[in-house]
């Protein structure tokens, strides 16, 4: 028992807290070794492992293609629309006019429209 505090009082402190959790020293990060590559370094390891899995949970699993729409959809949205911030109101609602007239033109084959 008196050897055991002797030596508590040469070990090197546990951090209590930290202002990250995974900074942290408790038992939970014990064994917690994360890799220190970059990102892009890490991933291209197993790539094309994780790119064919990713593509079979999109076929296999309606959440995970659900989860691909709604990334797509929060990323880019319904799509882009643009208007022109002109500040002359009149001249702003005449080029929205042409502009519309026009996207439904855009595609000459008439298969789909610009939006």
């Amino acid at each position: 028992m008196l050897l055991k505090t002797f030596k508590q009082l040469f070990n090197k402190p546990k951090i209590k807290s930290s202002a990250w959790d995974t900074a942290g020293s408790g038992r939970r990060f014990f064994h917690f070794q994360p890799e220190l590559g970059s990102i892009n370094n890490l991933l291209s390891q197993s790539l094309e492992t994780l790119r064919s899995r990713s593509r079979d949970m999109v076929r296999k699993n309606p959440y995970a293609a659900n989860i691909i729409d709604t990334i797509v959809s929060n990323s880019i949205g319904t799509g882009i629309k643009p208007q022109s911030k002109a500040k002359n109101a009149e001249f702003r609602k005449k080029v929205q006019e042409l502009w519309l007239k026009w996207t439904d033109e855009a595609d000459s084959s008439g298969v789909s429209d610009f939006y």
